[in-house]
């Protein structure tokens, strides 16, 4: 029997290359709000939705630029095969 389950990817914006991926929502939120972090993007503005169902950060540099931050989430839903 065929499951069905949502997943959320850390995925790189640029390359698209996928991470990890993580069962809840709230454990990618702080993977990914930690690795956005190391690469500066210190204050988060907010966090929007794109199409491809990403969820961005939106970040304040030092120097007042505004910009989307390198890590974002993608949800997908994925089959996974239950054992009976």
């Amino acid at each position: 029997m065929t499951q069905k389950l949502t997943v959320y990817f850390l995925t790189h914006k640029d390359s698209k290359e996928r991470l990890r991926y993580y069962k809840t929502l709230a454990g990618a939120r702080i993977a990914q709000r930690s690795r956005n972090a190391h690469l500066g993007f210190r204050l988060r503005l907010e966090r929007i939705e794109l199409e491809d169902n990403w969820e961005v950060e939106r970040c304040e540099l030092t120097d007042g630029t505004v910009i989307d931050a390198t890590w974002v989430i993608e949800e997908t839903v994925i089959d996974i095969e239950s054992i009976e």
